[in-house]
Order: C-alpha cells, then structure tokens, then sequence
C-alpha cells in the first residue's frame, strides 16, 4: 500500500498565527511545521508500526483522526 503524506503543516494554523511577531508564536509555527501527516486511514495498526520502525528516524509519533481519515503525525 502506498503512503500518502497529506500535508507538512498543522492544518490548524492560520495565516495571521503564522505571521505573529511574538517569539512564542514563531517557536509554535516552527513546531508545526515540522509535522508530517501521512495517511493511514487503511492500513492495520501493525503495519503502521512496521513502517515507523523501519522507515521514521523519530520515536515522536501519534495517530490523528479527522474525520473519516487517520493520519501519522511524525515529529521531526
């Protein structure tokens, strides 16, 4: 099954908050932006955790539902 990674920023995230001048607000962009989503909306659980071990350099994940999609949320 091919992996599709939906989108590399928070979808939450409105232009005004991006171009707040605060430092807290530039820290918080630049973590979202560091997200990818992939979705996994049909893979078994236990393929998902084959792939991140195999393939994400990072232990900093977590699954998303929105809707009637699940995505891979990888913290990089």
């Amino acid at each position: 099954m091919t992996l599709i990674v939906d989108a590399t920023t928070d979808p939450t995230m409105t232009a005004a908050s991006s171009e707040d001048s605060s430092a807290d607000s530039t820290e918080t962009a630049a973590n979202a932006r560091e997200r990818r989503r992939i979705d996994v909306t049909e893979m078994p659980a236990d393929d998902i955790a084959g792939f991140v071990d195999e393939n994400v350099d990072t232990h900093r994940v977590s699954l998303e539902n929105c809707g009637a999609r699940t995505y891979l949320l990888i913290e990089e």
